[in-house]
């Protein structure tokens, strides 16, 4: 690889929070930046770190009604509660695979860079790893298709999944992703995200559980993505790099030339293959 250390694909300067940050101030922090990681710090050190999708997963507890949290502790709450300690980091002189592999390992998103003291210097996101791909995968000199790296067992689930039974299939089968089929077309796409997004802030009042539950029995429908995104498995994988970079999404379902569904790629398939080939 050419360039492919960690400090010349990093994001610098790095947006960060203090443990005493309120939730809803670094909710507010992500959604202006279009960004899904916060590292926190504390007197000049990295003390933590928080996603969005850990903000997500703290809002659907409150809405199932685990933990024990109110719509009043939610909105009190601080990121040195309920952020990941020790986080992992990476050297900034670690090799750009070394640092895919460790992201798609622990199934993490984001990877603080340090320098040699330890100081929080960048960080590392999967849209970086997605433009290290794009640019070192030429030096193959080699197409690499789709096919070769696409899931081809998907989970799929139909338009009346409700949203409780898709967040527990994602769960038990660790994926984020399910293609949503009618008679086994492809109509729609429900992540995690999506399922976990359902504005539980505006929940918060004494009919709580009552609310809560209509919520979750409403189905995937009303919340999947209709505008699918999709790639063919003859296509080169720089193009589903390019399309997740592009569109901030995290897989694609792979159909075929009548448009059937067939597979499905997700960046951790992607980070497999760069791990594969450079490292």
């Amino acid at each position: 690889m050419n360039q492919g250390i960690v400090r010349n694909w990093m994001s610098s300067p790095v947006i960060t929070v203090t443990p005493d940050t309120h939730l809803a101030d670094a909710r507010r922090i992500m959604n202006a930046e279009s960004i899904r990681a916060l590292p926190v710090v504390e007197a000049g050190r990295l003390v933590g770190i928080v996603t969005k999708r850990g903000l997500l997963r703290i809002d659907f507890s409150t809405l199932i009604g685990v933990e024990g949290r109110s719509g009043t502790d939610l909105k009190e709450e601080l990121i040195g509660h309920i952020m990941t300690r020790t986080p992992i980091t990476t050297p900034q002189n670690a090799p750009m695979p070394k640092a895919a592999r460790s992201m798609m390992e622990n199934k993490i998103t984001a990877l603080p860079v340090l320098d040699e003291k330890g100081v929080l210097i960048g960080i590392l996101t999967t849209s970086d790893i997605f433009r290290a791909i794009l640019a070192e995968l030429p030096e193959l000199k080699q197409d690499i298709p789709v096919s070769d790296y696409m899931i081809r067992e998907v989970v799929t689930i139909d338009p009346d999944t409700s949203l409780l039974e898709t967040h527990r299939l994602m769960g038990t089968k660790r994926i984020r992703s399910l293609p949503v089929l009618v008679d086994g077309n492809l109509v729609g796409i429900v992540t995690r995200t999506d399922v976990m997004s359902a504005d539980p802030s505006s929940l918060m009042n004494r009919f709580n559980q009552e609310i809560s539950l209509k919520i979750l029995t409403q189905p995937v429908e009303k919340l999947m993505a209709h505008d699918l995104i999709t790639i063919r498995p003859d296509q080169p994988i720089t193009d589903a790099a390019q399309k997740l970079l592009e569109n901030k999404i995290h897989s694609l379902p792979v159909v075929d030339e009548s448009g059937a569904l067939i597979g499905i790629l997700t960046e951790s398939d992607l980070f497999r293959m760069f791990t594969q080939k450079f490292f």
